[in-house]
């Protein structure tokens, strides 16, 4: 299997606590749904971080901005991976059990390795180390 893992944020967008999506990139998504539903561009997130406070901030291209407190946090994420393909599934699931109990055979090395490295596409880089899969 190809390595095609890429880290979420760049070491810098992760220092920032700050991530800016290029208008560029949401007309052309937008542009995309434009025959199938009827939305306003200027609706899509444009930038995600997160405040001193520990509040993930999410803005449109409106400029209209949302706080989600830390106890929200956890829905976001679970909503934010899901059906995506540097999200979690169930058979990731069994599979990192099984490897737990010590049951596991086949093809565990290769479906562990691409485990690791969807989870470290999703985590800040090492002190000192690259981000991402580079680093898993």
């Amino acid at each position: 299997m190809p390595d095609t893992h890429t880290p979420a944020l760049t070491p810098e967008q992760w220092e920032a606590r700050d991530y800016r999506q290029p208008a560029r990139d949401l007309d052309g998504w937008a542009r995309t749904l434009a025959a199938s539903v009827d939305q306003d561009s200027t609706e899509f997130v444009a930038k995600i971080g997160i405040d001193a406070a520990g509040a993930v901030v999410v803005m449109s291209r409106a400029h209209d901005h949302v706080l989600v407190p830390p106890p929200a946090r956890a829905p976001l994420a679970a909503f934010a991976l899901a059906e995506q393909p540097f999200g979690f599934t169930r058979a990731d699931v069994a599979l990192v059990r099984a490897a737990a109990e010590g049951r596991a055979g086949g093809d565990a090395a290769a479906g562990l390795r691409d485990l690791a490295a969807r989870i470290a596409d999703l985590l800040p880089p090492e002190a000192g180390g690259a981000a991402g899969s580079r680093g898993a």
